[in-house]
């Protein structure tokens, strides 16, 4: 048997499961599995850009405009699909003019002016009437293909597969480039980066303007499920929890990591029925105890332990009787 196979085998039923899931469970359990993806696209984003040393803040700005542009331009009469197309435009122009300041400087100002970004848009959404102040818009239209309305939760849950699929699918095929594996250089050594030739500011820009369109993406899904706008979500507070993600599931694995730990973060709390108010501190105390017992995260684990542990054992024979 190929080494592939079992791998193709596993996905396979990791894809009949997800497709399943909204028939299986309850509709709050969707509705966290909603949540669950969205927290999935920032996780993807945000461990896009530590490949190329340039760990964000300022996800929530761009999370967003992403959202705000879809709540607006939606409001307005314009298709959904437009609108996330729009807004990922959008936080790719303002990612421009603010990171050509930022990135040839180096981490610290770029993780710097992320920050100050995070609050000052946080205060610009609440502050400015057009965004609809600190009560947000709301009553945003549901999106549409053609006559059909994505209005029940399994629908939006599809709709948010097919949005995590396609950020699956581009940042692999990044990854897997040549432009992922100048990333993969500049996050292994600045200096030897550049000592073979690679432009580190120009790279840094690409990946990090690419992630703030798949971030707007992520805010045009999630007001299209809320159908409503609101300052309180794009918070500081949000950028620290997509940190946690990562950490969680994983710093080298930069696809699955952070949708192992955005999973864990997010369904974990919910069923132990932590209320918001304690939900912070339950979250915090769990991050203290990963990085103090488990600093490589859950896949780290599995690669340091458990796939010793099988090789150890040739279970992989038992896939390949009869071959």
């Amino acid at each position: 048997m190929s080494k592939a196979k079992p791998k193709l085998i596993a996905l396979g039923v990791l894809l009949l499961v997800l497709i399943a899931f909204p028939l299986l469970v309850d509709a709050y359990s969707v509705q966290v599995a909603i949540t669950t993806i969205t927290y999935s696209m920032l996780g993807l984003a945000f461990a896009f850009t530590i490949r190329v040393g340039l760990p964000r803040f300022d996800i929530p700005v761009w999370w967003g405009v992403g959202g705000y542009t879809t709540a607006l331009l939606m409001k307005a009469g314009m298709s959904f699909w437009l609108t996330a197309l729009i807004g990922g435009m959008i936080a790719i122009v303002l990612g421009a003019l603010f990171f050509s300041v930022s990135i040839p400087r180096g981490m610290m100002p770029f993780l710097m002016i992320g920050m100050v970004l995070t609050m000052a848009f946080y205060q610009l959404y609440g502050a400015v009437p057009i965004f609809g102040g600190w009560g947000g818009i709301v009553g945003v239209p549901e999106p549409t293909i053609g006559s059909f309305s994505f209005l029940s939760k399994p629908s939006l849950y599809y709709l948010g597969l097919f949005f995590l699929a396609l950020n699956l699918l581009v940042y692999y095929a990044l990854y897997n480039s040549k432009i992922g594996r100048a990333w993969n250089a500049i996050g292994s050594s600045l200096r030897l980066a550049g000592s073979v030739g690679i432009d580190v500011v120009k790279y840094r820009m690409a990946n990090v303007l690419i992630g703030n369109f798949f971030i707007a993406l992520a805010g045009s899904y999630f007001v299209g499920y809320y159908r409503a706008a609101l300052p309180q979500v794009f918070t500081f507070q949000a950028a620290i929890y997509v940190m946690v993600f990562l950490i969680i599931g994983g710093f080298t694995h930069s696809l699955l990591g952070p949708i192992i730990g955005a999973v864990i973060a997010t369904f974990v709390p919910e069923y132990l029925r932590v209320s918001q108010e304690y939900q912070s501190i339950a979250t915090s105390a769990f991050v203290i105890l990963i990085l103090m017992f488990l600093p490589v995260g859950i896949l780290g684990l599995l690669d340091q332990r458990v796939k010793p542990w099988f090789t150890r054992r040739k279970w992989h024979a038992l896939f390949s009787k009869g071959e």
